[in-house]
């Protein structure tokens, strides 16, 4: 019988997902179909798991590249998605280059088709 898991060691299932990062490095379907064969997990699930496997230090241990690797592109994509949502000034789903049309726009509309 073996003892309770100290933060210096991984997990099986952890160990899995970075050897699954460091074979598959693109974000596609495939990929996500793979992540449920592979894990019985939904992608969203799996990317639950694989933010704090990358956050452990037992991971950045086992593989300091693929670990900061992975904290760069996770960074880059929450930047990314901080800009979409708070750069343009506006907050909501009608905000100018939403591809959404707000009241004014709906009215302009309806009055040249009348």
């Amino acid at each position: 019988m073996t003892g309770p898991r100290t933060d210096s060691e991984l997990s099986e299932l952890a160990r899995r997902i970075l050897a699954f990062e460091q074979d598959r490095a693109r974000h596609d379907r495939t990929k996500e179909a793979e992540i449920r064969v592979e894990f019985d997990m939904s992608p969203a699930r799996y990317y639950q798991v694989l933010n704090r496997v990358i956050d452990s230090a037992a991971a950045l241990a086992v593989d300091p590249q693929l670990v900061t690797r992975l904290q760069r592109l996770r960074h880059a994509r929450t930047s990314a998605r901080a800009t979409r949502t708070f750069g343009s000034g506006t907050i909501g789903p009608w905000a100018p280059g939403s591809g959404t049309l707000g009241s004014a726009e709906r009215e302009g509309l309806s009055e040249q088709h009348d």
